[in-house]
């Protein structure tokens, strides 16, 4: 034995069968679909942990819905740039998109659903368009955004570019292949009807509108109804919110502060500013 090495001390770890067709979370996944739960239990008693985190891997992929179908092969925006998409809030059949794009950079080509968006801080971007073979298709144009806008995008792939000098920050809503309609709500009473001075319909699509509530310290609203929705906090510090059409002592009290992202589920209620700042908010609500 010129290595000096004693072959007895050495251990071999077994090659589990489920890791044979490959080394990846995705051959991983598909071979456990073959797997009986007999035969799984006794391959996890002697697994490495290199292999048990495979598995782990294979299974959380596996339990993840899918949440889009683009015909053009590429990927959503959070999955290709994580970097520059991030998703800040999520309810079941959508979630809402914070996208960041420094001076100069450019993501990677990704796809969209029907998105609404609200322009955080404006700027110059270069977009190029791809087609459902997710292929360069047409000439790249420039758009400018200014902030505040709310424009509704239309679905499709492309490629975005910050031409500009000052970093562009938007956040959007992207339904996802799991919306379904809201349930029927009884005495349904708008907050863009019940309080006109602090909620404004800024845009909207046969699916969602992009509102914006502003409230002043101390200031309390009128008993009001929602649907499902997303909210974006631009500012304010705390609020309270009163639960149901009328004002009992049952309350929630919330801290809340610039770039806070939150899902919100249907129903009735009261909000009172019990900061020292005054409350600005961008949501997301479901029409039907």
């Amino acid at each position: 034995n010129p290595s000096g090495l004693d072959p007895s001390a050495l251990v071999v770890q077994p090659i589990h069968p489920v890791f044979t067709m490959g080394s990846g979370a995705s051959s991983c996944k598909d071979e456990l679909a073959k797997c009986s739960v007999e035969d799984l239990t006794k391959m996890m008693k002697d697994m490495s942990p290199e292999d048990m985190a495979k598995v782990k891997e294979a299974v959380s992929g596996a339990c993840k819905p899918k949440l889009f179908d683009f015909k053009s092969g590429l990927p959503d925006c959070c999955t290709s740039n994580p970097d520059n998409y991030k998703c800040v809030a999520e309810m079941c059949g959508a979630r809402l998109v914070e996208m960041t794009l420094g001076p100069g950079q450019e993501d990677r080509p990704h796809d969209h659903p029907n998105h609404s968006m609200y322009v955080i801080a404006g700027g110059k971007l270069c977009i190029t368009p791809y087609n459902e073979e997710g292929k360069p298709a047409g000439e790249a144009h420039e758009v400018e955004l200014p902030t505040g806008a709310p424009p509704i995008m239309p679905p499709g792939a492309h490629q975005v570019k910050n031409v500009g000098d000052t970093e562009v920050k938007i956040i959007f809503v992207e339904p996802t292949l799991e919306l379904k309609a809201c349930a029927e709500q009884p005495d349904f009473v708008s907050p863009l009807e019940a309080v006109p001075d602090c909620y404004k319909k800024l845009a909207e699509d046969d699916l969602w509108f992009t509102g914006c509530m502003t409230m002043a310290v101390g200031m309390e609203d009128k008993p009001h109804s929602h649907r499902d929705h997303l909210l974006y906090v631009l500012e304010g510090e705390s609020l309270c919110i009163y639960p149901g059409k009328e004002k009992g002592d049952k309350k929630m009290e919330m801290q809340i502060k610039p770039c806070a992202a939150l899902a919100v589920p249907a129903g009735d209620h009261i909000v009172q500013n019990t900061g020292s700042k005054d409350i600005k908010i961008i949501f997301f609500e479901l029409k039907k």
